[in-house]
Protein backbone atom coordinates (compact mmCIF):
# COMPACT_ATOMS: atom_id res chain seq x y z
CA UNK A 1 0.00 0.00 0.00
CA UNK A 2 1.45 3.43 -0.95
CA UNK A 3 2.32 5.74 1.84
CA UNK A 4 0.25 8.58 1.79
CA UNK A 5 -2.69 6.57 1.40
CA UNK A 6 -3.02 7.10 5.15
CA UNK A 7 -5.99 7.70 7.35
CA UNK A 8 -9.72 8.44 5.58
CA UNK A 9 -7.78 7.44 1.96
CA UNK A 10 -6.43 4.20 3.08
CA UNK A 11 -10.04 2.63 2.92
CA UNK A 12 -10.61 4.12 -0.74
CA UNK A 13 -8.25 1.77 -2.51
CA UNK A 14 -9.81 -1.83 -1.50
CA UNK A 15 -12.78 -0.03 -2.78
CA UNK A 16 -11.73 1.18 -5.88
CA UNK A 17 -9.79 -2.17 -6.51
CA UNK A 18 -12.57 -4.22 -5.81
CA UNK A 19 -14.43 -2.82 -8.94
CA UNK A 20 -11.51 -1.95 -11.32
CA UNK A 21 -8.10 -2.84 -12.20
CA UNK A 22 -5.66 -0.06 -10.39
CA UNK A 23 -2.70 0.65 -12.97
CA UNK A 24 -1.18 3.15 -10.74
CA UNK A 25 -2.27 5.56 -8.23
CA UNK A 26 -0.92 8.72 -6.88
CA UNK A 27 -1.88 11.68 -4.45
CA UNK A 28 -3.21 14.68 -5.99
CA UNK A 29 -0.98 17.40 -7.01
CA UNK A 30 -3.25 20.34 -6.19
CA UNK A 31 -6.12 18.99 -4.13
CA UNK A 32 -6.55 16.67 -0.93
CA UNK A 33 -7.98 13.52 -3.35
CA UNK A 34 -5.89 10.31 -4.21
CA UNK A 35 -5.79 9.40 -8.70
CA UNK A 36 -6.65 6.26 -10.03
CA UNK A 37 -5.16 5.26 -12.85
CA UNK A 38 -7.40 1.88 -13.96
CA UNK A 39 -7.30 -0.16 -16.86
CA UNK A 40 -10.83 -0.43 -17.70
CA UNK A 41 -13.02 1.86 -20.41
CA UNK A 42 -16.16 1.66 -20.26
CA UNK A 43 -17.65 2.18 -16.85
CA UNK A 44 -21.07 2.87 -17.29
CA UNK A 45 -22.48 -0.14 -15.26
CA UNK A 46 -20.13 0.14 -12.33
CA UNK A 47 -19.33 3.45 -11.45
CA UNK A 48 -22.83 4.39 -9.87
CA UNK A 49 -21.99 1.12 -7.55
CA UNK A 50 -18.94 2.45 -6.99
CA UNK A 51 -20.16 5.73 -5.46
CA UNK A 52 -22.79 4.15 -3.33
CA UNK A 53 -20.04 2.28 -1.31
CA UNK A 54 -17.56 5.27 -1.56
CA UNK A 55 -20.73 6.87 -0.05
CA UNK A 56 -20.08 4.26 3.17
CA UNK A 57 -16.98 5.71 4.17
CA UNK A 58 -17.58 9.43 3.70
CA UNK A 59 -15.91 9.86 -0.02
CA UNK A 60 -17.00 10.41 -3.62
CA UNK A 61 -14.95 9.74 -6.95
CA UNK A 62 -15.26 11.38 -10.11
CA UNK A 63 -14.18 9.84 -13.51
CA UNK A 64 -12.22 10.94 -16.28
CA UNK A 65 -10.37 10.98 -18.81
CA UNK A 66 -7.24 12.54 -18.58
CA UNK A 67 -3.43 13.11 -18.94
CA UNK A 68 -1.81 10.32 -15.99
CA UNK A 69 1.93 10.94 -15.20
CA UNK A 70 3.49 9.35 -12.30
CA UNK A 71 6.90 9.00 -11.36
CA UNK A 72 7.90 4.46 -10.34
CA UNK A 73 10.65 5.21 -8.88
CA UNK A 74 11.38 8.35 -7.44
CA UNK A 75 15.27 7.57 -7.01
CA UNK A 76 15.37 7.11 -11.09
CA UNK A 77 13.97 10.59 -12.88
CA UNK A 78 13.74 8.61 -16.25
CA UNK A 79 10.90 6.02 -14.72
CA UNK A 80 7.99 7.58 -15.48
CA UNK A 81 4.22 6.02 -16.54
CA UNK A 82 2.60 8.61 -18.77
CA UNK A 83 -0.88 7.79 -20.30
CA UNK A 84 -2.17 10.32 -22.54
CA UNK A 85 -5.56 9.52 -22.52
CA UNK A 86 -6.11 7.39 -19.36
CA UNK A 87 -9.62 6.80 -17.33
CA UNK A 88 -8.61 8.48 -14.09
CA UNK A 89 -10.93 8.31 -10.88
CA UNK A 90 -10.37 10.54 -8.62
CA UNK A 91 -11.30 9.99 -4.83
CA UNK A 92 -11.95 12.95 -2.62
CA UNK A 93 -13.95 13.37 0.99
CA UNK A 94 -17.38 14.11 1.13
CA UNK A 95 -17.69 17.38 2.58
CA UNK A 96 -20.29 18.02 5.12
CA UNK A 97 -23.45 19.72 4.70
CA UNK A 98 -23.62 22.97 6.93
CA UNK A 99 -26.85 22.80 8.70
CA UNK A 100 -29.77 24.41 7.08
CA UNK A 101 -31.67 27.65 9.05
CA UNK A 102 -34.78 26.42 9.43
CA UNK A 103 -36.69 29.53 8.58
CA UNK A 104 -35.25 29.01 4.83
CA UNK A 105 -37.52 25.91 4.47
CA UNK A 106 -40.23 28.54 4.66
CA UNK A 107 -38.33 30.43 1.82
CA UNK A 108 -39.77 28.56 -1.60
CA UNK A 109 -43.05 28.73 -0.20
CA UNK A 110 -42.73 32.65 0.82
CA UNK A 111 -41.46 33.33 -2.61
CA UNK A 112 -44.17 31.32 -4.66
CA UNK A 113 -46.83 33.34 -3.10
CA UNK A 114 -44.96 36.51 -4.15
CA UNK A 115 -44.69 35.77 -6.90
CA UNK A 116 -48.13 34.50 -7.45
CA UNK A 117 -49.23 38.14 -6.31
CA UNK A 118 -46.98 39.92 -8.78
CA UNK A 119 -48.34 38.10 -11.42
CA UNK A 120 -52.35 38.47 -10.65
CA UNK A 121 -51.68 42.13 -10.09
CA UNK A 122 -49.75 42.17 -13.55
CA UNK A 123 -52.51 40.31 -14.95
CA UNK A 124 -55.26 42.73 -13.86
CA UNK A 125 -52.92 45.87 -15.39
CA UNK A 126 -53.02 44.00 -18.50
CA UNK A 127 -56.67 43.33 -18.19
CA UNK A 128 -57.42 46.66 -17.98
CA UNK A 129 -57.60 47.09 -21.73
CA UNK A 130 -61.21 46.91 -24.52
CA UNK A 131 -58.97 44.48 -26.28
CA UNK A 132 -58.24 41.74 -23.74
CA UNK A 133 -61.75 42.34 -22.26
CA UNK A 134 -63.35 41.14 -25.44
CA UNK A 135 -63.44 37.11 -24.80
CA UNK A 136 -63.71 37.32 -20.38
CA UNK A 137 -65.40 40.90 -19.74
CA UNK A 138 -64.36 40.44 -15.77
CA UNK A 139 -60.83 42.05 -15.14
CA UNK A 140 -60.54 39.76 -11.82
CA UNK A 141 -61.60 36.69 -14.06
CA UNK A 142 -59.13 37.47 -16.71
CA UNK A 143 -56.45 38.38 -14.36
CA UNK A 144 -57.15 34.86 -12.75
CA UNK A 145 -56.70 33.02 -15.92
CA UNK A 146 -54.03 35.00 -17.24
CA UNK A 147 -51.80 33.83 -13.78
CA UNK A 148 -52.96 30.47 -13.44
CA UNK A 149 -51.83 30.06 -17.11
CA UNK A 150 -48.30 32.32 -16.58
CA UNK A 151 -47.74 30.10 -13.09
CA UNK A 152 -48.64 26.80 -15.29
CA UNK A 153 -46.24 27.11 -17.19
CA UNK A 154 -43.40 28.09 -15.23
CA UNK A 155 -44.18 25.21 -12.47
CA UNK A 156 -44.70 22.77 -15.12
CA UNK A 157 -41.28 23.29 -16.26
CA UNK A 158 -39.78 23.09 -12.97
CA UNK A 159 -41.80 20.05 -11.82
CA UNK A 160 -40.07 18.63 -14.74
CA UNK A 161 -36.63 19.13 -13.48
CA UNK A 162 -37.99 17.92 -9.90
CA UNK A 163 -39.06 14.57 -11.61
CA UNK A 164 -36.10 13.37 -13.23
CA UNK A 165 -34.12 14.34 -10.24
CA UNK A 166 -35.98 12.32 -8.28
CA UNK A 167 -36.28 9.44 -10.93
CA UNK A 168 -32.27 9.39 -11.22
CA UNK A 169 -31.95 9.80 -7.29
CA UNK A 170 -30.67 13.08 -7.12
CA UNK A 171 -31.63 15.53 -4.55
CA UNK A 172 -32.66 18.92 -4.90
CA UNK A 173 -34.36 21.71 -3.53
CA UNK A 174 -38.30 23.00 -4.14
CA UNK A 175 -38.20 25.76 -6.47
CA UNK A 176 -37.94 29.43 -5.42
CA UNK A 177 -39.06 31.81 -7.73
CA UNK A 178 -38.45 35.12 -8.80
CA UNK A 179 -40.83 37.90 -8.95
CA UNK A 180 -40.05 40.91 -10.83
CA UNK A 181 -42.17 44.16 -11.84
CA UNK A 182 -45.83 44.31 -12.30
CA UNK A 183 -46.82 46.11 -15.17
CA UNK A 184 -43.11 45.86 -16.50
CA UNK A 185 -42.04 43.61 -19.73
CA UNK A 186 -42.12 40.41 -17.45
CA UNK A 187 -43.48 39.76 -14.09
CA UNK A 188 -41.19 37.22 -13.16
CA UNK A 189 -37.46 36.03 -14.14
CA UNK A 190 -38.77 32.48 -13.26
CA UNK A 191 -37.53 30.12 -11.04
CA UNK A 192 -34.36 27.88 -10.21
CA UNK A 193 -33.82 24.97 -7.91
CA UNK A 194 -30.79 24.28 -6.26
CA UNK A 195 -29.47 20.62 -6.79
CA UNK A 196 -28.43 19.00 -3.35
CA UNK A 197 -26.28 16.30 -4.91
CA UNK A 198 -23.96 15.53 -8.14
CA UNK A 199 -25.11 14.40 -11.78
CA UNK A 200 -23.95 11.01 -11.92
CA UNK A 201 -22.78 10.57 -15.49
CA UNK A 202 -24.16 12.35 -18.65
CA UNK A 203 -27.16 10.39 -19.66
CA UNK A 204 -27.98 11.58 -16.30
CA UNK A 205 -27.33 15.29 -16.77
CA UNK A 206 -29.12 15.18 -19.61
CA UNK A 207 -32.06 13.79 -18.92
CA UNK A 208 -32.63 16.46 -15.90
CA UNK A 209 -31.78 19.36 -18.28
CA UNK A 210 -34.13 18.61 -21.31
CA UNK A 211 -37.18 17.55 -18.89
CA UNK A 212 -37.79 20.75 -17.86
CA UNK A 213 -38.18 22.96 -21.20
CA UNK A 214 -40.31 20.21 -22.62
CA UNK A 215 -42.94 19.65 -20.15
CA UNK A 216 -42.93 23.78 -20.10
CA UNK A 217 -43.50 23.71 -23.94
CA UNK A 218 -46.38 21.00 -23.62
CA UNK A 219 -48.57 23.29 -21.39
CA UNK A 220 -47.27 26.16 -23.40
CA UNK A 221 -48.47 25.36 -26.37
CA UNK A 222 -51.79 24.52 -24.95
CA UNK A 223 -52.23 27.68 -23.62
CA UNK A 224 -50.88 29.92 -26.72
CA UNK A 225 -53.67 28.24 -28.66
CA UNK A 226 -56.38 29.40 -26.02
CA UNK A 227 -54.86 32.59 -25.82
CA UNK A 228 -55.24 33.16 -29.37
CA UNK A 229 -58.74 32.11 -29.80
CA UNK A 230 -59.28 34.64 -26.72
CA UNK A 231 -57.51 37.68 -28.78
CA UNK A 232 -58.54 39.74 -31.47
CA UNK A 233 -57.44 40.38 -35.51
CA UNK A 234 -57.68 44.41 -36.12
CA UNK A 235 -57.13 46.17 -39.81
CA UNK A 236 -53.53 46.97 -40.00
CA UNK A 237 -54.04 50.83 -40.22
CA UNK A 238 -55.73 50.80 -36.99
CA UNK A 239 -53.16 48.92 -35.19
CA UNK A 240 -50.43 51.48 -36.63
CA UNK A 241 -52.49 54.56 -35.27
CA UNK A 242 -52.38 52.42 -31.94
CA UNK A 243 -48.90 52.09 -31.99
CA UNK A 244 -48.15 55.69 -32.26
CA UNK A 245 -50.12 56.36 -29.53
CA UNK A 246 -48.13 54.16 -27.57
CA UNK A 247 -50.70 51.96 -26.43
CA UNK A 248 -49.86 48.58 -28.01
CA UNK A 249 -46.62 47.85 -28.17
CA UNK A 250 -45.27 45.02 -30.76
CA UNK A 251 -43.85 41.28 -29.82
CA UNK A 252 -42.41 38.92 -32.38
CA UNK A 253 -43.68 35.37 -32.30
CA UNK A 254 -41.70 33.01 -33.06
CA UNK A 255 -43.07 29.71 -35.59
CA UNK A 256 -44.27 27.68 -33.20
CA UNK A 257 -46.53 30.57 -32.00
CA UNK A 258 -47.47 31.42 -34.98
CA UNK A 259 -48.70 27.43 -35.91
CA UNK A 260 -51.18 27.85 -32.44
CA UNK A 261 -52.51 31.29 -34.23
CA UNK A 262 -53.47 28.69 -37.41
CA UNK A 263 -54.67 26.66 -34.95
CA UNK A 264 -56.92 28.73 -33.38
CA UNK A 265 -58.44 30.50 -36.86
CA UNK A 266 -56.34 33.70 -36.14
CA UNK A 267 -53.16 32.91 -39.11
CA UNK A 268 -55.24 34.33 -42.04
CA UNK A 269 -53.60 37.89 -41.71
CA UNK A 270 -51.98 38.04 -44.82
CA UNK A 271 -51.01 41.78 -43.95
CA UNK A 272 -54.27 43.41 -43.92
CA UNK A 273 -54.56 42.90 -39.79
CA UNK A 274 -52.67 42.83 -37.25
CA UNK A 275 -53.30 40.24 -34.02
CA UNK A 276 -53.54 41.89 -30.86
CA UNK A 277 -52.65 39.80 -27.67
CA UNK A 278 -54.80 39.07 -25.01
CA UNK A 279 -53.22 38.60 -21.50
CA UNK A 280 -53.11 34.94 -21.91
CA UNK A 281 -51.56 34.84 -25.34
CA UNK A 282 -48.93 37.32 -23.68
CA UNK A 283 -48.76 34.40 -20.85
CA UNK A 284 -48.06 31.87 -23.90
CA UNK A 285 -45.50 34.32 -25.71
CA UNK A 286 -43.27 34.65 -22.28
CA UNK A 287 -43.85 30.68 -22.06
CA UNK A 288 -42.17 30.43 -25.58
CA UNK A 289 -39.47 32.82 -24.71
CA UNK A 290 -38.40 31.00 -21.37
CA UNK A 291 -38.17 27.81 -23.60
CA UNK A 292 -35.88 29.51 -26.12
CA UNK A 293 -33.83 31.18 -23.43
CA UNK A 294 -33.70 27.52 -21.57
CA UNK A 295 -32.78 25.86 -24.45
CA UNK A 296 -29.28 28.10 -25.27
CA UNK A 297 -27.00 25.43 -25.35
CA UNK A 298 -25.05 28.11 -23.10
CA UNK A 299 -23.60 28.20 -19.67
CA UNK A 300 -25.93 26.63 -17.06
CA UNK A 301 -29.17 27.18 -18.95
CA UNK A 302 -31.19 23.68 -19.34
CA UNK A 303 -29.49 23.94 -22.83
CA UNK A 304 -25.93 24.10 -21.74
CA UNK A 305 -26.60 21.13 -19.64
CA UNK A 306 -27.24 19.66 -22.58
CA UNK A 307 -25.27 20.35 -24.49
CA UNK A 308 -22.07 19.36 -21.81
CA UNK A 309 -23.91 16.23 -21.84
CA UNK A 310 -23.82 16.24 -25.38
CA UNK A 311 -20.62 17.66 -26.86
CA UNK A 312 -18.42 17.96 -24.27
CA UNK A 313 -16.35 21.09 -22.59
CA UNK A 314 -14.65 22.53 -26.04
CA UNK A 315 -18.21 23.02 -27.79
CA UNK A 316 -19.84 23.86 -24.71
CA UNK A 317 -17.19 26.66 -24.62
CA UNK A 318 -17.74 28.02 -28.09
CA UNK A 319 -21.24 27.42 -28.04
CA UNK A 320 -21.88 29.35 -25.12
CA UNK A 321 -20.54 32.70 -26.43
CA UNK A 322 -22.45 32.25 -29.91
CA UNK A 323 -25.59 32.08 -28.18
CA UNK A 324 -24.61 35.63 -26.26
CA UNK A 325 -23.64 37.01 -29.89
CA UNK A 326 -27.40 35.66 -30.54
CA UNK A 327 -29.29 37.11 -27.82
CA UNK A 328 -27.42 40.17 -28.61
CA UNK A 329 -28.47 40.36 -32.28
CA UNK A 330 -32.07 39.80 -31.39
CA UNK A 331 -32.25 42.99 -29.19
CA UNK A 332 -32.18 40.94 -25.44
CA UNK A 333 -29.08 42.85 -24.22
CA UNK A 334 -29.80 42.19 -20.99
CA UNK A 335 -30.22 38.38 -21.05
CA UNK A 336 -27.07 38.23 -23.30
CA UNK A 337 -25.17 40.10 -20.22
CA UNK A 338 -26.54 37.48 -17.59
CA UNK A 339 -26.07 34.41 -19.63
CA UNK A 340 -22.00 35.75 -19.62
CA UNK A 341 -22.03 36.95 -16.20
CA UNK A 342 -23.43 32.99 -15.74
CA UNK A 343 -20.66 31.80 -17.91
CA UNK A 344 -18.15 33.62 -16.35
CA UNK A 345 -19.03 32.32 -12.70
CA UNK A 346 -20.49 28.97 -13.26
CA UNK A 347 -19.12 28.13 -16.53
CA UNK A 348 -20.54 24.72 -16.79
CA UNK A 349 -21.98 21.21 -15.00
CA UNK A 350 -19.43 18.38 -15.02
CA UNK A 351 -21.04 14.72 -14.37
CA UNK A 352 -19.48 13.00 -11.50
CA UNK A 353 -18.60 10.02 -14.50
CA UNK A 354 -17.56 12.13 -17.29
CA UNK A 355 -16.08 9.31 -19.03
CA UNK A 356 -19.13 7.20 -20.24
CA UNK A 357 -20.94 8.48 -23.12
CA UNK A 358 -24.24 9.72 -24.06
CA UNK A 359 -26.71 7.05 -25.43
CA UNK A 360 -27.60 7.60 -28.88
CA UNK A 361 -31.08 7.89 -28.65
CA UNK A 362 -30.07 11.05 -26.15
CA UNK A 363 -27.97 11.95 -28.75
CA UNK A 364 -30.92 12.56 -31.67
CA UNK A 365 -32.60 13.92 -28.69
CA UNK A 366 -30.31 17.01 -28.23
CA UNK A 367 -31.05 17.94 -32.38
CA UNK A 368 -34.39 18.12 -32.02
CA UNK A 369 -34.23 20.22 -28.23
CA UNK A 370 -31.52 22.55 -30.88
CA UNK A 371 -34.40 22.50 -33.73
CA UNK A 372 -37.30 23.21 -30.64
CA UNK A 373 -35.21 26.33 -29.60
CA UNK A 374 -34.90 27.70 -33.20
CA UNK A 375 -38.95 27.41 -33.36
CA UNK A 376 -39.39 29.07 -29.88
CA UNK A 377 -37.26 31.96 -30.47
CA UNK A 378 -39.09 35.14 -31.48
CA UNK A 379 -38.56 36.24 -35.42
CA UNK A 380 -37.08 39.37 -36.31
CA UNK A 381 -39.66 39.75 -38.80
CA UNK A 382 -43.00 38.24 -39.88
CA UNK A 383 -46.19 38.71 -41.61
CA UNK A 384 -47.88 39.81 -39.14
CA UNK A 385 -47.73 41.54 -35.24
CA UNK A 386 -49.01 40.07 -32.25
CA UNK A 387 -49.40 43.45 -29.94
CA UNK A 388 -49.83 43.90 -26.59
Amino acid sequence: MATFLNGDYSRAAPVVSSFYKIVDMQKHPREDAVRFLISESSIYDTFPKLLRELAKVGMIATAKRARYESRLLPTLSSSTLTVENGVVVTVSKLMRARPRNRYLAYLPAMLFAATLAVVFIDGMYRADSDFARVFIRDPFLLAAVYTMSLMGILGVHEMGHMIANKWHGIRTSWPYFIPFIPGFFIPTLGALIVTRSNMTNRNVLFDVGISGPIAGLIVTMIVSVYGSYTSILIPAEEAEDLLEGLQLMPLNSSILMMATHYLAGNGDANGDAVLVMSPVLFAAWVGFFITFLNLMPAAQLDGGHILRATLGIRWHRILTYSSVGVLAGLGYFVMAFLVLLIASRAPESTPLDDVSPLSKKRRALFWVAMALAVLCAPLPAQPFRPLF
